[in-house]
This record gives C-alpha cells, structure tokens and sequence, in this order.
C-alpha cells in the first residue's frame, strides 16, 4: 500500500515537473524568442539580434535596458535583424530584450558580464561560425 502511495506522488511530481516549465517559458519567452548574438555581452560590445517570424510587411523593432537605445529591424521576409550596442554602464546581469513586430510583442533574454568569454580565444573564423550557428538555431 506504501509503494502504490509513492507511485502515485512520484507520478504527479513528474507531470508538474514536465507541465510547469513548458508554460513558464511560453509566456517568458513567447513561441520564437528574441536571439542575441554573443549571448554573453560585456558592456561597450556590439551584439546582433534576430528575431524569427517577424516579418518585412510589419514595423518591428527591439529594445532592452542595456541597449543604448531602440534598435530598428531590418532583414528578410521572415527574419527581423539588427545590431544594437551594450551600454558602457551596464551592470553584470540578466536583462530581458523586447522584440515589436506589427501588433506582435517577443520576449527573449540575455546577460551581460565583464568576464572575456571563451570564444574571444578562438580563431576569428571558427568564433564566426559558432556564431552563425547560434542565430539559425
């Protein structure tokens, strides 16, 4: 009788587990999030930015906190690109990235840090195809 009882919290546990973070990230993130390339920024440092299925019909743009200032989109039909700028005065975080295109609001994140990332010691061509790698994920 103990066992059954363990199966069947353990059994819940598990499908609260699988339920919660599907839900949590939907709404942080939306379906397609917001991509920042390096994902890992230190201030002063360019980063590019996609955003999937924003398309060229609409008016679309991004912004953060540690953005210097609002980033208009560019790109192709189904992909929204730009390049913003970290603020020199960014503090080592999380910062959330707001994507607007038409009457569509997206979500993504990313975080600054003062830390050389690894990939600065790479090989400017490899450190260009990790890179290009991340933004058609």
């Amino acid at each position: 009788m103990r066992l059954r009882g363990f199966a069947v919290v353990g059994t819940a546990l598990i499908a609260a587990g699988l339920v919660c973070p599907v839900s949590g990230q939907i709404t942080a993130i939306g379906a397609r999030p917001v991509l920042v390339s390096p994902s890992t920024p230190r201030p002063g440092q360019r980063v590019d930015i996609a955003v999937p299925g924003c398309t060229a019909a609409e008016r679309r743009w991004a912004r953060s906190a540690a953005f210097t200032g609002t980033v208009a989109l560019g790109g192709e039909d189904d992909l929204g690109v730009g390049t913003a700028v970290i603020r020199r005065d960014a503090r080592p975080g999380l910062y959330d990235v707001t994507a607007r295109c038409g009457g569509r609001t997206i979500v993504g994140g990313f975080k600054v840090s003062t830390k050389r990332p690894w990939t600065d010691l790479l090989p400017t061509p490899l450190n260009a195809q990790i890179a290009d790698a991340a933004l058609k994920r």
